[in-house]
């Protein structure tokens, strides 16, 4: 298991490194914004499955804490946030989440 955080923990950290160019270059969200407007693009086919994974993503929150509540938290902060938010969460409770897939002892 701690392998898994390690990959997840060194995924997150790779990201937010490359992100940082990004976010220094482009603070008032100009480039997404311009996006939105071109739903023929790859770009925005690009962001609307990734939109698409964090919903699903939520999903699998409801399931394995078994409350909406819970789950539309999350939802909320990972559409600020993204994919980070993402690995946050695993990192927090990757062992929860194997429990909840493993099936049970007999």
């Amino acid at each position: 298991m701690n392998i898994v955080k390690g990959i997840v923990g060194v995924a997150l950290l790779i990201h937010i490194i490359l992100s940082i160019p990004v976010i220094m270059a482009d603070p008032a969200l100009a480039t997404f914004v311009d996006l939105l407007g071109q739903r023929e693009t790859w770009g925005f086919q690009i962001f609307s499955d990734f939109l698409l994974g964090l919903i699903l993503f939520a999903t699998m929150i409801y399931f394995v804490e078994g409350s909406l509540k819970v789950a539309a938290l999350w939802l909320v902060v990972m559409f600020c946030f993204g994919n980070p938010a993402t690995s946050v969460y695993l990192l927090l409770n990757l062992n929860k989440v194997q429990e909840r897939l493993s099936p049970a002892a007999a």
